[in-house]
């Protein structure tokens, strides 16, 4: 590895440009990987990166951005962020592309993306992030954070060197030892991702609403079932115990518009990824998200039946059906599930 190692951002969408215009602008070598709207946007305009107070303007001639693999050929990290339904894609190019010393550093939704990814690169090493915060683009080429939070990712000797300046900057990484209880923890969050895109609303919105909140509760308590059954104790991620989500959530609106609104730092215009994809049309996550609870409940035998309906939802919505409903509505199709009522 160089003394200044290269970071490379495969699938630099709205989460792996914010990552990589963050380390940029603190003085990392970072190259980008993406779609070629996002390549003219930033050749024409260059781009903005704002973190809570602190914002960044980087010229066009300071960002590297192609719409080909061959930034990957010198790459010594590639921080993969793309969509957890296009990796076999994404790790085609690494295999193709990339040396075999390459650390690949998974920034993902989903729990078991590096087993995914080591089966698709043997002999790689992939490192297990997370980003536990939302991004809202106002322009094409400005990435606002737009909820609480920081990157955590799996101990790793390059990945810790290399991003050792970021230390007490944006673009910190907390390095932890418990990646999977990690990924677990943060999909009790990511569990509200389908609600907000079947509600139609606006994040802030949507979690102001104590229907929609003792929905996501439901949701959680399952997971925290399935995660029992997989011997898994959910990770601290913020200041919260993790076993306290569901009865926080559930709080009357006066209280917790009050503390979680603000906890999380959510924006009045933030939106879920899955409701960025109902909007573009594009495949969703679901069956790695509340798809991935309700599947490990039947192979541990705990009934499921709020996320598998939440996942059927989702994933009609994608096929053409129905894509708003009211919180309402869902709660009587998770009671006729649970009563045995065909939906």
């Amino acid at each position: 590895m160089s003394a200044r190692p290269r970071i490379v951002v495969l699938g630099a969408g709205s989460i792996g440009c914010h990552v990589g215009l963050t380390w940029l602008a603190g003085g990392l070598d970072v190259r980008f990987i993406g779609r070629p709207e996002m390549a003219l946007a930033m050749e024409r305009n260059g781009a903005r990166v704002e973190n809570g107070e602190r914002a960044d303007t980087l010229a066009p001639g300071q960002i590297a951005f192609s719409t080909g693999p061959a930034a990957l050929a010198d790459a010594d990290i590639v921080a993969l962020c793309v969509k957890v339904t296009d990796d076999a894609a994404a790790a085609a190019e690494i295999a193709a592309s990339a040396r075999p010393e390459t650390v690949v550093l998974s920034l993902q939704n989903g729990v078991d993306n590096g087993v995914r990814l080591a089966a698709m690169l043997p002999g790689m090493t992939i490192v297990e992030g997370m980003v536990p915060y939302n991004v809202i683009r106002p322009q094409p080429a400005h990435f606002r954070k737009a909820s609480a939070g920081g990157l955590m990712a799996g101990r790793n000797a390059v990945l810790e060197a290399a991003l050792a300046p970021m230390a007490g900057t944006p673009g910190a990484v907390e390095f932890r030892d418990d990646m999977r209880a990690v990924k677990w923890s943060k999909l009790l969050l990511n569990l509200n991702n389908p609600l907000n895109a079947l509600s139609g609303m606006s994040l802030h919105d949507e979690l102001s609403s104590r229907p929609w909140r003792r929905l996501l509760a439901a949701l959680q308590n399952e997971c925290l079932e399935v995660m029992d059954a997989e011997n898994i104790e959910p990770a601290k991620l913020g200041p919260l115990p993790p076993r306290f989500l569901p009865a926080f959530v559930s709080m009357p609106d006066w209280l917790f518009n009050r503390t979680g609104l603000k906890l999380q730092k959510i924006t009045r215009d933030a939106r879920s990824s899955m409701a960025d994809d109902f909007t573009a049309g594009r495949m969703t996550e679901i069956d790695f998200l509340n798809g991935a609870v309700a599947e490990s409940g039947r192979r541990h035998g705990v009934p499921c039946p709020a996320n598998d309906v939440v996942t059927e939802l989702v994933r009609q919505a994608g096929c053409g059906g129905r894509k708003t409903w009211t919180a309402a509505e869902i709660v009587e199709k998770i009671n006729q599930r649970m009563a045995g009522v065909a939906s």
